[in-house]
């Protein structure tokens, strides 16, 4: 998961001065010291310079330092007074990090999700903050700042804390407890609960098996489980009537979470946790591998409802679905197929960002909104489709898309948030189709070139039972394509056309085939 915090840094720094260093790229604070905004060195061993330019460097940006594998120890600069909420996020190399006197401010979760960390150092006169045991807190020892992800076993929560915050994220224990005088936080079986029992706070990461929700839980915290390694599934209660965000994300071996029938407010099919009418889909476990169709109840695909589902290469979004949220596939790496249903209108920040496999996308019709990074890093992406309804694209949303070779927009001009397609190498021109308006000779400082149209793009193909026939639909808007049936899949599998011809109900090519003996397996061949 990357945190909100990051993106508000970014749409403020971008009007002040840069300057760039050879191992970070600075921003400048109002009174002309320089804030760290990104890490750009080769990893190792860091050492952040106490001034850069006769200027000091006084802060540190969220996510500054930024899934580094390389990344060893960082040693923070006397100057420096701020470091940002996930100022380091998933560098599984880091080792130790050492935090001078000077630092009076320390955002929630700064070294997040560092699976090898295991050493905090700081200085012995700082006047803020707490260090015992490589953990981090505040200085009056009420609020867990940072527990380092390399540190396993067992660990009790002192009477003292009142606050853990994201302190827990990312960690490698088997149990987390509490001590019996803490007023806040009471534990169970190493998982750690508020006081009454009813708010599931976190799920010790190095625990292995399955987990049963206990009943008397109401409420399962933002994050809960989110990083938890070891646990293959989670079984909810009749009694959860919330869930917050990111609650199960990149849970590698999490492969079903299950939801007693009686419960109001959630259910779960196949292992996939949904809300209780299945219109918003919240969970696909991460451990869960291959091909997925989503349900065509769901309107929305909740934030990070696919999130690092490493295993995961297809999927088939259906026509119900209208908003995709927020890292809803942040970094599915093998997801190579995505199909996107004709009434998507929003697809949400860093939604598809990472998805490394991902060759192709046609945008649809419906989408008026891109947001900013929505496919950022999707290296393997050499063709991108625009529907006609697309109004604006976020900031990057296709940046480092290196090998993107077509790009073609079926609509008027959209609003260019802003480097689209920055650091693309091979994009030669941009396409647009010619009786549409505001196109220039040049957008997001690309080339562009009328064209007659866009191509027809890449129907989604429905089957659907109906008594002893199957019913197979695609959009209407689709022209040309060509139903074919197989009964055997091998190399040598012969494909001929489906009859009858379909005809078109309710805007979907509709072909009805009665069901045989023979299984029959279907494709549409493009025109």
């Amino acid at each position: 998961m990357k945190t909100k915090v990051f993106y508000i840094a970014l749409f403020l720094v971008c009007s002040l001065p840069v300057l760039v260093h050879a191992q970070f790229t600075f921003t400048t604070n109002s009174n002309q010291s320089l804030n760290i905004y990104q890490y750009t060195g080769p990893g190792g061993d860091v050492i952040i310079p106490d001034t850069t330019n006769d200027a000091p460097v006084t802060s540190i940006s969220s996510d500054a330092f930024y899934q580094d594998y390389t990344l060893t120890s960082v040693i923070i600069g006397t100057n420096v007074t701020t470091i940002g909420a996930n100022a380091i996020f998933q560098c599984p190399a880091l080792v130790s990090v050492t935090i001078p006197a000077s630092v009076t401010n320390i955002g929630s979760g700064p070294f997040i999700d560092c699976l090898s960390l295991s050493t905090i150092s700081l200085s012995a006169s700082n006047r803020y903050f707490f260090s015992t045991n490589q953990i981090l807190f505040n200085k009056t020892q009420t609020s867990l700042i940072e527990f380092p992800g390399g540190v396993g076993g067992g660990y009790t929560n002192a009477a003292a804390i009142t606050n853990i915050g994201q302190a827990f994220i990312g960690n490698s224990l088997t149990n987390i407890s509490a001590n019996s005088a803490n007023l806040y936080f009471y534990s169970t079986n190493g998982v750690l609960f508020t006081k009454n029992q009813k708010i599931l706070v976190e799920y010790p990461g190095g625990a292995s098996g399955s987990y049963a929700v206990p009943v008397i839980v109401t409420n399962i915290e933002s994050a809960a489980f989110e990083y938890s390694a070891s646990v293959s599934s989670v079984s909810i209660g009749t009694n959860v009537a919330g869930i917050g965000n990111f609650a199960f994300y990149d849970c590698s071996a999490l492969t079903a979470i299950s939801v007693n029938s009686t419960n109001q407010y959630f259910s779960a099919t196949n292992g996939v946790l949904f809300d209780k009418k299945q219109t918003q889909l919240i969970q696909y476990p991460s451990g869960l591998a291959g091909s997925y169709s989503v349900p065509g109840t769901v309107t929305n695909l909740e934030n990070g409802a696919f999130g690092d589902a490493f295993g995961l290469t297809s999927v088939v979004i259906p026509d119900s679905v209208t908003s995709i949220g927020v890292e809803a596939f942040y970094s599915c790496e093998n997801l190579a197929n995505v199909s996107l249903g004709n009434n998507v209108v929003n697809i949400g920040q860093e939604a598809f960002y990472y998805c490394t496999s991902l060759s192709e996308i046609a945008i649809p019709n419906s989408t008026t909104n891109i947001a900013p990074l929505a496919f950022y890093y999707c290296p393997s992406l050499t063709s991108v489709t625009f529907g006609a309804g697309l109004k604006t694209i976020g900031q990057e949303a296709f940046a480092g898309c290196e090998y993107l070779t077509n790009a073609c927009f079926a609509g008027d001009e959209p609003v260019d948030g802003g480097s689209i397609f920055y650091y693309d190498f091979s994009l030669p021109t941009i396409l647009y189709v010619s009786s549409t308006t505001g196109w220039g000779a040049t957008y997001d400082g690309i080339a562009t070139t009328p064209c007659a149209e866009c191509g027809n793009g890449a129907p989604t193909l429905t089957v659907t039972r109906s008594g002893t026939n199957v019913l197979l639909t695609w959009s209407s808007d689709y022209i040309g394509f060509t139903l074919q049936s197989t009964t055997n899949l091998n190399p040598a599998g012969i494909w001929n056309n489906v009859s009858p011809a379909p005809i078109i109900i309710n805007g979907l090519n509709t072909v009805t085939n009665s069901i045989s003996g023979k299984q029959n397996f279907y494709r549409l061949m493009s025109p």
